[in-house]
């Protein structure tokens, strides 16, 4: 897959996207993002100028805080949508409800889908679908080839040892995520050399404060937000959920950005090498 020809990823835009069109020299100039890697994407092609609007998870980079929002990925109205008249949207696999995307795309705006970005390798095949609806093959071509770099320099990450990791994450004033087999946290968890402690259960699940602190984990791997919603590190040790956790109470604590947790982007696999630079350094205990 890393030498497969970029035309490839091209045409496979045709078999993604719902009813993409090729824009050729004609580029969008109304578009809008849904999910924080679309957004991300769009922006690292170098066609942040025209996007409008994201949804609520995109959160970089800048101006994009302050861009105009249609809602929760999950949870899209078509009115509001409608009423920026975009002539692209560009939204992550898991972006709905299905209804309101139909009736986008019955009123003829063109909606591009990306591949589920739950898993790094198939961002680069994301890249390329995004670039070709925006008109925009040379960027397209660098930023792939950038990409693949980065993702195969991801799997010299690993050491020998396999020490287990924990994902939790805290979520408004319910109980806590934590994360099992294929979900983005179980995937930075092995590509750092990481053992996921939760991978008996699938995707992202509640967890009680018995078992965060039944958890005997040599590391919890937290999103940043967590982290500065309890306002640092010692916040966190002293909530009364998080803080029942062995690694949390020890300082044992992993940050990723939560734009990677929702899904990997063109930022990911520098975020990654830098978290497993981070657990190298608590190992060695530096």
């Amino acid at each position: 897959m890393q030498h497969r020809p970029i035309v490839f990823l091209l045409v496979l835009a045709g078999f993604i996207g719902f009813g993409v069109p090729s824009y050729g020299a004609e580029r969008p100039s109304r578009v809008v993002t849904v999910g924080a890697p679309a957004t991300e994407i769009v922006f690292a092609l170098g066609a942040g100028d025209s996007v409008i609007a994201t949804d609520t998870t995109s959160t970089r980079p800048e101006p994009v805080p302050s861009l105009p929002k249609v809602g929760y990925m999950r949870q899209l109205a078509a009115e509001g949508i409608i009423s920026l008249k975009p002539d692209l949207i560009v939204a992550v696999e898991k972006t709905g409800p299905d209804t309101v995307l139909k009736e986008l795309g019955d009123l003829g705006i063109p909606i591009v889908k990306l591949p589920s970005l739950d898993e790094i390798k198939n961002l680069p095949d994301a890249i390329a679908i995004v670039g070709d609806a925006l008109g925009r093959p040379d960027e397209t071509a660098a930023l792939v080839a950038k990409v693949r770099d980065d993702v195969a320099g991801l799997a010299d990450l690993a050491g020998n040892e396999k020490p287990d990791i924990v994902f939790l994450m805290a979520v408004g004033h319910g109980r806590p995520l934590s994360a099992g087999k294929h979900t983005t946290a179980a995937e930075i968890i092995d590509l750092i050399g990481g053992a996921n402690s939760m991978a008996a259960f699938d995707g992202f699940k509640p967890v009680s404060s018995e078992i965060i602190a039944a958890d005997q984990s040599d590391y919890v791997l937290v999103p940043q937000s967590t982290v500065d919603h309890f306002g640092g590190l010692e916040g966190l040790k002293g909530d009364p959920v998080l803080g029942l956790n062995k690694a949390v109470a020890m300082g044992k604590v992993l940050t990723v950005s939560s734009s990677t947790i929702l899904g990997f982007g063109p930022e990911s696999a520098s975020e990654i090498r830098a978290l497993a630079a981070s657990l190298h350094q608590q190992e060695q205990g530096q």
